[in-house]
């Protein structure tokens, strides 16, 4: 806690992963809660009519849960053009719809919502992506959806480039929503403006992604 007046904050954060490719599928995690929890809705996830004739159009008589899941992605992706600057961390599930833009998040929290109101537990991701082997910076980390699949356990679905998640993927935390899975969060008092200024580099090394 800083309890004097300044005029900047700075958290700089390095580190070292290894990841391994497991075709989307999440493995070696510690479990807390029983998959039904992620099943709840909050208020970023809450589901309108247009939320839930999406995912009734996806499933169909479809009893293949990956399947679904993949469908559901791809319509979407579909119905949500990527476009920065539309939407903010508030945004709900069921406004990025009616939009028809926002980011990443914005995708993921249509797909849990969805995914959610079929009987599929469904949870928010925040992490990293290795988007090109040089390590341009960039202005955000990345976020993706998991969804469990009877027979299969948790699978990574990143809506925004309709694809299961691979070793490009460095998965931070979960949650319910962005708001439990946010990779820094804070507070302050007093007056004045604020701006927020963040840089993110993800760059391939030897023997695994950094």
């Amino acid at each position: 806690m800083i309890d004097h007046p300044h005029e900047e904050v700075r958290i700089r954060v390095n580190g070292c992963v290894i990841t391994n490719d497991t075709n989307g599928v999440v493995t070696g995690t510690l479990e807390p809660f029983p998959a039904s929890f992620f099943l709840r809705q909050t208020a970023q996830t809450k589901p309108d009519g247009a939320i839930r004739a999406l995912a009734r159009s996806v499933q169909g008589e479809n009893k293949d849960v990956l399947e679904v899941l993949h469908r559901l992605m791809s319509s979407i992706r579909d119905a949500i053009d990527y476009k920065i600057g539309e939407t903010h961390v508030m945004t709900s599930a069921s406004e990025v719809l009616a939009k028809g833009v926002g980011v990443c998040q914005d995708h993921a929290h249509v797909f849990i919502s969805a995914a959610r109101t079929l009987g599929i537990p469904a949870r928010y991701v925040s992490g990293y992506l290795l988007n090109t082997d040089t390590g341009e910076e960039g202005e955000a980390s990345h976020a993706w959806a998991e969804a469990l699949v009877p027979d299969l356990g948790w699978v990574g679905f990143d809506i925004a480039n309709t694809s299961c998640v691979t070793d490009r993927y460095v998965r931070i935390g979960v949650g319910l929503d962005y708001q439990e899975a946010s990779p820094v969060r804070g507070s302050r008092r007093g007056g004045g403006d604020e701006t927020l200024l963040v840089t993110v580099r993800v760059a391939q090394a030897q023997g695994g992604v950094q």
